[in-house]
């Protein structure tokens, strides 16, 4: 049985982190501020560091299934996850509807079948899970690492560089012409791009000194913040596949990834495998703490300037807060399906 790597352990805690950390900036009006606020750039360097959050996910699963292939099994173990979706859902509707009746059977049908809230994820992986025996096949068809390069730089210039571009259009109409330099019609396949460079990465045994990688990461931070008040009017302006983004993931992917990771403590080390192993409930609940707290948060403390002093704070507060829910969640779980068991067990007994 091949040895569980507690880096990539670390990477999905890390990056369900900044989901929640990249929602602090989503609920807390960020998106509008003007560059002339004199702590955007202190606040978009984090910012830019959490929208790595979605990219590390895909990465891990490239990492981690590059090798699977089509089968009644495979296809099987999509139901779980679908499972976990749909219990999900039926938690964050009820705290929205906050009760059980007619109306709250059509929302949680709702709610599923649009994939809402911050489900949009569970979505996009469907799609990805039944494609990857396909693009695993497809990847690993091609004979040398150059031709694999190749492919990724392809991918790269059609997922990620219309949409960086088209920062430029957005807040100077009259340079529309510079979204036209790059075919933007295949800019929706930008989770492909993540998946493959996973793979590519799970495969590549080439060590980048941690000075480089530190340097490469403040360079992206750096130059992306500089530059972006040039060419964009507000904070909003990058996407998951935008180039700085693309970038930044592929170098934290390296960084946490080549570090000599060693975790002693088992108390610690079963909360870093609980949060790592349940990453989607954690992702999707989290909505509960965000819907609540958020609003309290606005009419108490003001505008976004006054709250991100307390940015750490809150973000650890509601991702504590999910898993918290989360645990709970899954001890129902086993409680339930233990029940089961055991009354399945009596009846075989007296039968």
């Amino acid at each position: 049985m091949k040895k569980r790597q507690i880096n990539i352990d670390i990477l999905k805690c890390v990056a369900v982190f900044f989901v929640v950390g990249v929602h602090f900036f989503l609920h807390t009006n960020y998106y509008n501020q003007s560059f002339q606020y004199k702590s955007i750039f202190f606040s978009s360097f984090i910012w830019l560091l959490f929208m790595t959050c979605v990219p590390l996910f895909i990465m891990v699963t490239g990492y981690l299934m590059k090798n699977k292939t089509y089968s009644k099994s495979y296809f099987l173990k999509l139901f779980p996850i679908l499972g976990m979706y749909i219990i999900c859902a039926a938690i964050y509707t009820f705290f929205d509807k906050r009760q059980i009746d007619l109306d709250y059977l059509y929302s949680l049908i709702k709610n599923i079948f649009s994939f809402s809230h911050y489900s949009w994820y569970v979505n996009m992986y469907i799609g990805l899970y039944l494609l990857i025996p396909l693009l695993n096949n497809g990847f690993q068809a091609l004979n040398t690492k150059k031709m694999q390069k190749l492919i990724l730089i392809i991918l790269v210039v059609l997922t990620s560089f219309p949409s960086t571009l088209s920062i430029v259009s957005k807040s100077h109409p009259s340079l529309d012409l510079v979204t036209h330099l790059v075919p933007d019609f295949w800019k929706g396949l930008w989770p492909i791009s993540y998946y493959l460079i996973g793979s590519y990465m799970s495969s590549s045994n080439n060590r980048i000194k941690p000075r480089i990688l530190f340097l490469s990461f403040l360079t992206i931070e750096l130059i992306t913040i500089t530059v972006l008040p040039f060419v964009s009017n507000e904070s909003l302006g990058l996407e998951f596949q935008a180039l700085p983004v693309l970038l930044l993931a592929v170098v934290m992917f390296k960084i946490i990834l080549q570090c000599q990771l060693s975790i002693r403590n088992r108390f610690f080390k079963k909360v870093i495998l609980f949060i790592s192993n349940n990453t989607l409930p954690i992702y999707l609940l989290s909505v509960i703490g965000d819907n609540y707290w958020y609003p309290i948060f606005i009419s108490k403390m003001g505008d976004f300037s006054h709250i991100f002093p307390y940015s750490f704070f809150i973000i650890l507060s509601l991702f504590i807060q999910s898993v918290f829910l989360t645990v709970i969640v899954k001890t129902l779980m086993y409680v339930f399906s233990y029940g089961i068991k055991k009354v399945k067990l009596r009846k075989s007994i007296n039968t």
